[in-house]
């Protein structure tokens, strides 16, 4: 035993320095939660979140009005309107299409995508009068007007009418239908096959991933679906991939507000007036891919994939039409400096170099 009683430098090196044992244990106490305010915090989100799914139900109605061999006319028709997308009758903004998803504008039809100069909410615009095409008969005759006789919209409500046709694995993003543009209540009718309607998502992507939804409303064909309140303004609402099985087709009934802004050819981006009068003359496409019963559960390309894509493509081309003057006598002028380097190298010997790396 040595002359200080300790068998073990470390005892001694212990006894020697007690304070820092009390500030490590202090400091392990301080960075340990106690289980109870997990528990309770926990407590806390669930009950707000149960709050906010009262709040947004309130504002959701909904009623069962078309019978099967009614939806079966009315999904007739709205092959037809497929039918005639794919052959380029309709006008230039009447069709916007996404994979997995086309939308068909009649009445009135607004952007919000790279065409605008600013972008986000609240900088979407109604296109001027007369780029869509006018709400067909028959939507009139088959829809609104049994939206009317069960008192669920007034007469004249709708003067906006939108189809959205998605395949297997299709989606709409979370958002909120913008509240300076259209009145409310958001009237919408499901055709081909069930889905549901998610309210609070946040979508991640590459791979796609979706949030657990606030409050998840089941839609079924031949039903109508109104939102209003705090449904369709205070809380965003999407379609998600795993929630399309099969085709389904939606129709938006919608009342424009009358002061609702139109869209400035001084708001579009420099390339897409440019541009304009070159695209408008394609003929719209529709893609030919098989629906694969799976693939509502495999990750897919989305309306927000698509938009990035469009925004590399303008940003390069305003990058290209920026520089191109400059680019012309900068390729000219090294095209010269080669032919003259290479003329006064021909009769140079030859001589090694050698390359340091960094």
């Amino acid at each position: 035993m040595s002359a200080g009683g300790y068998t073990d430098l470390r005892e001694k090196l212990k006894a020697m320095t007690p304070h820092r044992e009390e500030q490590r244990s202090g400091g392990e106490k301080r960075r340990r939660r106690p289980p109870s305010d997990e528990e309770d915090e926990d407590d806390e989100e669930a009950t707000a979140r149960e709050s906010e799914a009262r709040k947004v139900k309130r504002g959701i109605a909904q009623a069962r009005v078309f019978t099967p061999e009614e939806c079966v006319r009315i999904e007739a028709e709205i092959d037809e309107v497929v039918a005639r997308g794919e052959r380029g009758l309709y006008r230039e903004h009447t069709v916007d299409r996404a994979p997995l998803r086309n939308k068909y504008f009649f009445g009135e039809g607004y952007t919000y995508g790279p065409r605008l100069e600013r972008r986000g909410p609240g900088q979407e615009r109604l296109y001027s009068k007369g780029e869509v095409d006018e709400i067909p008969a028959w939507v009139h005759e088959l829809v609104i007007s049994r939206l009317v006789a069960r008192g669920l919209i007034p007469e004249g409500f709708v003067d906006s009418a939108v189809i959205n046709d998605y395949q297997p694995g299709g989606c709409i993003v979370s958002h909120v239908d913008p509240i300076h543009i259209f009145e409310r209540p958001i009237v919408s009718v499901s055709f081909f096959s069930d889905s549901a309607l998610c309210f609070g998502c946040k979508f991640q992507f590459r791979p796609i991933r979706v949030s657990e939804p606030v409050l998840c409303v089941p839609v079924r064909r031949g039903s109508v679906t109104l939102l209003s309140g705090y449904a369709a303004d205070d809380i965003t609402h999407c379609i998600r991939p795993q929630d399309i099985k099969e085709r389904r087709a939606v129709i938006i009934l919608r009342k424009t507000r009358p002061n609702a802004p139109r869209l400035d050819a001084n708001l579009l981006r420099p390339s897409v007036t440019l541009g304009s009068e070159r695209r408008h003359k394609l003929k719209a496409k529709r893609s030919h891919r098989k629906a694969d019963p799976d693939a509502a559960h495999r990750p897919r390309v989305l309306e927000m994939d698509k938009e990035e894509q469009r925004l590399s493509l303008f940003s390069r081309q305003d990058r290209r039409s920026d520089a191109g003057s400059e680019n012309s006598w900068r390729r000219v002028e090294a095209a010269s400096l080669y032919k003259h380097s290479h003329h006064a190298h021909a009769d140079a010997p030859s001589r090694q170099v050698k390359m340091r790396r960094h």
